[in-house]
């Protein structure tokens, strides 16, 4: 009887340390699955801002370790529970409250939690801003620790750190250095994910290559493994393996297994035929695209694709903003949505002035062959070359830097050169083809426009721009190295600022950066200087010029208000007169 009363006595006192020990289990095993969600989370946007979703994990991660810590005090999962809590309140940026979780850690916690203890505060120094004694300490963990997890997360942390201080080669090293060292699937396919669109955004093609080959072996995402399958073609086309290459696609293209991405393997075996110079066979998969998979990303992108072999290889504007303007009609997010706009603005103007080009050389033509005996040649000479010459310039302009036609642009600067040079085009044509010529490693012939413009201009803008400003950006136009240059100096010296702001308008009136700079110019006068006289200047040239702009639309009411508190300062100081 004894024995039973004993046994009856002892089986409550069981149950209840067994449930007390089930509870704070579970309260840590939630802990740890709020966490291990939040880092997929975060892991799946690396390259972007922590989601609300995982910041709301760390978060429920911090309330329930706290609960261990508060319910269950003497439990072996405390130091556990305050290592993690720690780690979840680097993710929400609570440093300091990180910082003093890990000095729990040193003082109490085992030789692991201890060596993971020392990684965490290591970058929570880097994100308060001692970022040289985070990399010597993540160095150091990498060069003396023994376990994976952690040399990993060292290499991660430092190409992160490499990246904000864009060491490039640094920061790829450890990527790469980081994805090597990950044992866990999931993570190691989302790393190398990283590594190989970065890598591939840097032409470090070789690099992108194995990378997307390791995210095929280990991304749990079907998405991503598909993706990597296309780029892994795309960066073998772009290696100039186009055999194989379309071969593979064939293949890939009667498999089954690939259903999901067709419409990527028909585009990109279209890509394949434009860069072998195969334009009939890339037209034909291109229509066939647009047909079969009408009003999506694919299709979208496909009549982009047409587009531009409409504005270079067949040469046809018009056709070629048919097929622009359709982009955003298949797929209104399509990153193509921006360029096609600006595309098909640069065809309307190029349009519009060849049309108004022929009809001045019709009107020459006319009266050079006048049957009424006049002095056709006084006539000619007294028309304005000013008209002419803008038309050429915006027309070259096109050609060269919208269409990438750089050899027609060349022919009507030329031209300009040709009309003679009373005109402010002829400088600035003179100036164009140097640029244009360096950018060719032409040496002859920028020696030949750049001189010519030192000799006949010496004191003008481009001059001093070509032979005195060292930082100039070949790559950019005239018109862009103006605008760039009046930007820059803005807060160093907002006169000189001003100054060039004001020449951008000058330069090129029919450039949509002088439409910028007159607004610019306009809102200092207006709302920095208080000269409203100036400012209504800048306004209504805006409204002039290019009414259709979305800088108008502020303009004019501005126009309207600054007109109205001059008629009142007027009507005041009349009184006060009187």
């Amino acid at each position: 009887m004894f024995r039973i009363w004993i046994i009856q006595r002892l089986i409550p006192i069981s149950v209840s340390l067994m449930l007390s020990s089930c509870a704070y289990f579970n309260t840590f095993y939630n802990a740890e699955r709020y966490f291990k969600e939040a880092d997929l989370l975060r892991l799946e946007k690396s390259d972007k801002a922590i989601p609300l979703r995982a910041i709301d994990n760390y978060g429920k991660t911090i309330q329930k370790c706290k609960v261990v810590l508060s319910d269950y005090p003497e439990s072996k999962y405390v130091n556990d529970a305050i290592l993690l809590m720690a780690k979840a309140q680097f993710y929400r940026s609570e440093y300091d409250n990180a910082i003093s979780n890990l000095k729990l850690i040193f003082d109490k916690g085992s030789k692991d939690q201890i060596a993971e203890a020392k990684y965490w505060s290591a970058v929570c120094k880097w994100k308060k801003g001692k970022t040289q004694t985070a990399i010597d300490e993540l160095e150091f963990i990498i060069d003396g620790s023994l376990k994976n997890d952690l040399v990993a997360q060292s290499h991660l942390s430092l190409a992160d750190i490499f990246l904000e201080l864009n060491r490039n080669n640094d920061f790829l090293f450890h990527l790469e250095e980081g994805a090597k060292v990950i044992k866990e699937r999931g993570k190691k396919g989302i790393v190398y994910n990283q590594l190989a669109e970065i890598a591939f955004s840097n032409e470090n093609y070789s690099v992108a290559q194995s990378a997307y080959k390791e995210v095929i072996k280990n991304s749990l995402t079907k998405e991503k493994i598909e993706n990597a399958h296309i780029q892994i073609l795309k960066i073998s086309r772009i290696l100039g393996d186009h055999r194989s290459v379309e071969r593979k696609i064939k293949s890939m293209l009667v498999d089954e297994k690939f259903k999901n991405i067709k419409g990527d393997l028909e585009l990109e075996l279209a890509q394949l035929f434009i860069d072998q110079n195969d334009v009939d066979n890339s037209v034909v998969r291109l229509e066939s695209i647009v047909n079969d998979y009408s009003r999506t990303e694919t299709s979208a992108e496909a009549y982009y694709l047409l587009g531009q072999l409409y504005l270079s290889e067949l040469w046809n504007p018009s056709i070629a903003k048919e097929k622009f303007a359709q982009v955003k009609k298949e797929y209104n997010r399509t990153e193509y949505g921006p360029f096609c706009d600006s595309k098909i603005k640069a065809i309307d103007k190029y349009i519009d002035a060849l049309a108004s080009l022929k009809k001045y050389d019709v009107k020459l033509d006319t009266l050079s062959n006048d049957s009424i005996k006049l002095d056709s040649t006084k006539i000619v000479d007294e028309m304005p070359k000013k008209p002419i010459q803008k038309l050429l310039y915006l027309i070259g302009d096109i050609e060269a830097f919208s269409f990438e036609r750089v050899d027609s642009g060349i022919v009507y600067f030329e031209r300009i050169l040709e009309e003679g040079s009373s005109s402010q085009y002829y400088p600035k044509a003179l100036f164009t083809l140097s640029m244009i010529f360096s950018e060719l490693a032409d040496s002859s012939k920028l020696e030949y426009y750049s001189s010519l413009l030192k000799t006949e201009f010496p004191a003008s803008d481009y001059t001093s721009y070509l032979f005195d400003n060292e930082n100039i950006d070949s790559s950019l136009r005239p018109i862009e190295q103006l605008y760039s240059d009046a930007e820059k100096m803005w807060k160093q010296n907002p006169l000189y600022s001003l100054k060039q702001f004001k020449r951008v308008i000058q330069t090129d009136s029919l450039s949509e950066l002088s439409v910028s700079a007159a607004y610019f110019l306009g809102y200092q006068y207006d709302y920095k200087y208080a000269e409203l006289d100036s400012a209504a200047k800048y306004y209504a040239w805006i409204s002039s010029m290019h009414p259709n702009s979305e800088q108008n639309n502020i303009a004019k009411m501005r126009v309207q208000v600054i007109q109205n508190m001059l008629s009142t300062l007027k009507n005041d100081s009349t009184v006060t007169t009187n």
